[in-house]
């Protein structure tokens, strides 16, 4: 896959977001003009991937001098920590700041052998869906493909710890980002950078039909999880604007395709909200779109906010809902374990609490 190089800031090159070929286009030229051996790329990918210390200066074993011209063609890290919290629970929630302006978050998430990276793929977002922290805060830009990685790489760094599992569901609809989300997807992957495994990354979506097919042909490893919250188009719109473009019926064709392809289930993200999408029929509607293709739901309750118009549903209410699903559902069905509540957890809500803004409109709903 053949990427451009291109930044939008002017200045030394991101490395982070450097392609393998275009990173070791750039390596040989540094190593010549510098007078070092070729040798020494293996050992600057070695610094780059796997340790990836804050400054080319801690490269302890490189050449002073020649870390001091990494240092003036190349910009290790784009992000800089401005906030980090840890959960009771072991919730890791990082609050970064881009050169050009603009906050976005990162969360890792333990969960006995595994360790979650939660990234994110814009500064906010434009999608505007009715429960999201991070979509009333606006939208500030999308991330580079180094702003992307560096997410990894800095906090791989900061906790000692790699990721088992990396999922693109932090800030942002990532294929509104499609070309730097896929690079920085086949940085992470590539066998001469990070190595990550494919299979072990999931993308989440909100529904963007093209793109989704494009991601499977792309990579027909990584996952997908389609961000539903509601099964019928009326009621969907209301709570996920972008509905009205990109209607149910061409998402879940986009999906079909994509399971088709990959060999893959779905994912259905559902986060229920009291009162307007956790109703019987919700659940039966839902169970009759999942049965149409490969798939799994996950069911997520609704985490609070300031300014929020839901409620938190008590876990009561979640399991009735899963069993109404199971009732005419009979692939998985699950509960997603809220993490990270005391820190604010869901993405966007620590960048949330750096602004004063109104309350959020509930969206109106027939039955209420």
């Amino acid at each position: 896959m053949s990427h451009s190089s291109r930044q939008e800031s002017p200045g030394p090159l991101e490395v982070l977001g450097l392609s393998a070929q275009e990173l070791g286009t750039i390596l040989r030229d540094i190593l010549e003009s510098a007078g070092e051996p070729a040798y020494r790329a293996r050992q600057l990918r070695d610094w780059l991937y796997k340790r990836c210390p804050e400054d080319f200066l801690l490269w302890s074993d490189v050449p002073g001098t020649l870390r001091q011209v990494l240092g003036e063609r190349l910009l290790l890290h784009p992000l800089e920590k401005k906030e980090e919290q840890l959960s009771s629970d072991g919730t890791r929630k990082f609050l970064w700041t881009r050169q050009g302006g603009g906050n976005l978050e990162s969360v890792v998430i333990p969960d006995r052998d595994r360790r979650t990276y939660c990234i994110s793929t814009q500064a906010g977002c434009p999608v505007g869906c009715a429960f999201c922290a991070t979509g009333r805060g606006g939208f500030k830009g999308h991330l580079r493909p180094a702003e992307i990685v560096d997410q990894v790489s800095s906090m791989r760094r900061i906790t000692g710890e790699g990721p088992t599992n990396i999922v693109y569901m932090g800030m942002g609809e990532p294929l509104l980002n499609y070309a730097s989300v896929c690079k920085s997807v086949e940085i992470l992957t590539h066998p001469e950078q990070f190595g990550f495994g494919a299979r072990r990354i999931t993308v989440s979506t909100v529904g963007i039909p093209d793109k989704m097919r494009s991601l499977a042909e792309a990579f027909p490893q990584v996952k997908l999880a389609v961000s539903l919250h509601a099964a019928r188009n009326d009621l969907r719109s209301k709570i996920i604007p972008i509905n009205r473009k990109y209607p149910l019926e061409e998402v879940l064709a986009a999906a079909r395709d994509h399971a088709s392809k990959t060999g893959k289930k779905i994912t259905f993200e559902y986060i229920l909200l009291p009162g307007v999408n956790d109703a019987r029929r919700d659940a039966m509607d839902l169970a009759k779109l999942a049965r149409e293709l490969p798939s799994r739901i996950n069911l997520i309750g609704f985490n609070p906010f300031p300014g929020a118009p839901f409620e938190k549903p008590g876990v009561r209410r979640l399991l009735c809902f899963r069993g109404w699903v199971q009732e005419a559902y009979s692939g998985d069905v699950t509960i997603r374990r809220s993490r990270g509540s005391d820190i604010q957890g869901a993405c966007g809500q620590l960048s949330l609490n750096r602004q004063e803004l109104p309350p959020m409109k509930r969206p109106r709903v027939g039955r209420e």
